[in-house]
């Protein structure tokens, strides 16, 4: 046929660009820290809205 065949120099090249773009496990840390990062920004959001939520509630409370 008229289609290209890939070569063994070619899957060479592949396999070492993969290798190379798999060196150093900095994918690995980002698919760890980007949801950790996420759900401690997520958690710091709440907690500064539930203290909002405290002060108004505390400035509105008849003093004792």
């Amino acid at each position: 046929g008229s289609g290209t065949r890939p070569t063994c120099a070619y899957a060479r090249q592949v396999m070492e660009a993969t290798i190379l773009a798999h060196q150093g496990g900095w994918d690995e840390a980002l698919v760890v820290a980007v949801p950790i990062a996420l759900f401690a920004w997520i958690l710091w959001m709440a907690n500064k809205r539930a203290a909002r939520l405290q002060e108004e509630r505390d400035a509105g409370a008849p003093p004792d």
